[in-house]
């Protein structure tokens, strides 16, 4: 069956009780974002222990007293068919798979969708509904009131894409148990005043720059989060086009601009760098769970890290 990936995020009264679920579409952050939400719920509720594999045809069948209640995170669809679920589903164990949009997926869709013991979960890009919904849900969280202006210009505000929305949605927890106006609105969330994006797309500048600019603004905790969260949205990106046409079609319009430096960005990025970068990635959002939010000096740290495996050298 399919369900609607913004109740996942929002809805706590949703029963995670599946086999099966299958994550598409074409915004990779809401992708992301939606696998992210499932392994941590999902681990929380059943106590499974957590395998990331290829495909299914990776996992081994073994019996094991101490492997029961396994969480597998499926990043290919080689072998699936009615057949194979069919099978996986006497076991104990719970299966995401994980796939963008492609020209063979259709057939694959339908099997999930066909099933009571499956969650389709198609990601695209944020309709007016669902941003309203998920405003509701924020404003709510965290008792921040807004007029009715405030509110329809916080809409016209936000980006489509998921982790662009939740990035200047964070800025507003500063404000908890407070009444926002139009005015204090256009200040809160201003295109013009992306700190974390100019900060990324001056990357490749000298340490000097880069460390006076981080100084300069991020300042709090909350400013920290954005900045790690528009650095992955921009690796994946670059992760998540395998070529260069497929990525300028999806460099978002508003960073014309931008173009020249992100197309130069993509062509740095080679497999071990993906790697490297992926695992600085991986860390940072473990420190970030730890914390609660990430440390004004760990985010710098993060930041220089970063910066050098885009510079490197290495090409292998």
């Amino acid at each position: 069956m399919k369900i609607n990936p913004i109740d996942i995020i929002i809805d706590k009264k949703i029963k995670l009780d599946k086999k099966f679920y299958f994550i598409s579409g074409n915004e990779i952050t809401l992708m992301e974002k939606i696998k992210s939400v499932l392994k941590n719920s999902l681990r929380q509720e059943n106590i499974l222990s957590f395998e990331n594999i290829k495909s299914i045809l990776s996992i081994n069948n073994d019996i094991s007293l101490f492997a029961k209640n396994k969480l597998f995170l499926v990043n290919e669809l080689a072998g699936v068919n009615r057949e194979i679920l069919d099978n996986l589903s006497t076991k104990e164990d719970v299966y995401i798979f994980f796939s963008e949009n492609n020209n063979k997926i259709k057939s694959i869709k339908n099997l999930f969708l066909q099933r009571k013991d499956s969650y389709l979960i198609d990601c695209y890009e944020l309709s007016k509904e669902s941003k309203i919904k998920i405003i509701n849900n924020f404003i709510n969280l965290y008792d921040v009131e807004l007029d009715q202006e405030a509110f329809w210009k916080l809409l016209e505000k936000l980006d489509n894409k998921y982790m662009l929305l939740e990035n200047e949605l964070s800025k507003i927890k500063d404000f908890e148990n407070s009444k926002l106006s139009l005015e204090e609105i256009n200040k809160i969330i201003s295109r013009e005043d992306t700190f974390s994006e100019n900060i990324f797309f001056n990357i490749l500048n000298s340490n000097e720059i880069i460390i006076n600019k981080y100084n300069t603004h991020i300042t709090n905790n909350i400013e920290v989060n954005s900045l790690y969260y528009t650095f992955k949205y921009f690796s994946y990106l670059v992760f998540n086009n395998n070529n260069i046409v497929s990525f300028e079609k999806n460099i978002p319009k508003y960073l014309f601009k931008e173009k020249n430096f992100l197309i130069d960005f993509y062509k740095r990025i080679n497999l071990n760098k993906k790697k490297m970068l992926l695992n600085l990635l991986f860390k940072t959002e473990n420190a970030i769970r730890r914390n609660g939010n990430l440390s004004i000096v760990l985010g710098l740290r993060f930041l220089l890290s970063y910066k050098r495996i885009i510079t490197s050298l290495n090409v292998s």
